[in-house]
């Protein structure tokens, strides 16, 4: 998506304010000790590398990641690729080794302690956590559609500037101005999704 003054002609200032408190946020929410796929469930995002990518341009995660051969074990591939990460990717997230983490969790003792297993009891609570304490997934994410707030959209021709005018009803603080009002909608959408994960990233605590 084009940055103001683009080809777009699209001045969304308001939003980069938005996209900034959006990435503190996550900063905050991974600080205070939630991994990046607990925060990608948080905000409702079933796929966990744009939190990643976040959190290493704000060098809360290690940038310069070494190639290795280690997938991790077969169980966990589908999961890793819905999520858009690699194994590796995940590893460094938690700051782990890849080969010793591959290892743990091939393990058929499900009984460990560690803090590999434990990272992969939370994040993957359909694969490794034990008896009840597993997360309905499907209900977690019905929760969080149902739980936020419905935003309406207006778009209107603004003769003065010549062009359109978009805004979030309710929303004061949004504003985008644009020549086309495919695109001016598109910039107030991602704006109201990035409003509903400020407020849902707002509600979680410490670990």
């Amino acid at each position: 998506m084009a940055r103001p003054g683009g080809d777009n002609g699209v001045e969304n200032a308001a939003l980069r304010r938005i996209e900034h408190e959006y990435e503190n946020r996550i900063g905050r929410a991974f600080s205070s000790g939630h991994s990046v796929v607990e925060i990608s469930r948080v905000i409702g995002c079933k796929r966990a590398l744009p939190v990643y990518r976040i959190l290493q341009r704000r060098g809360l995660i290690e940038t310069s990641l070494k190639r290795s051969r280690f997938k991790g074990p077969d169980k966990l591939h589908n999961a890793l690729r819905r999520m858009g990460l690699s194994f590796n990717q995940w590893c460094n997230s938690w700051q782990f080794e890849p080969p010793s983490a591959e290892h743990e969790l091939s393990r058929s003792d499900t009984s460990s302690t560690s803090g590999i297993r434990l990272a992969a009891e939370r994040d993957f609570p359909r694969i490794f956590a034990k008896g009840n304490q597993a997360i309905n997934l499907e209900e977690w994410e019905q929760h969080i559609s149902s739980s936020t707030t419905g935003y309406s959209y207006r778009i209107d021709w603004d003769t003065r500037l010549e062009k359109y005018l978009g805004t979030i009803i309710g929303v004061e603080l949004l504003t985008i101005i644009g020549k086309h009002p495919s695109v001016v909608m598109m910039e107030l959408v991602r704006g109201a999704w990035l409003l509903k994960a400020i407020d849902l990233l707002g509600s979680i605590g410490k670990r």
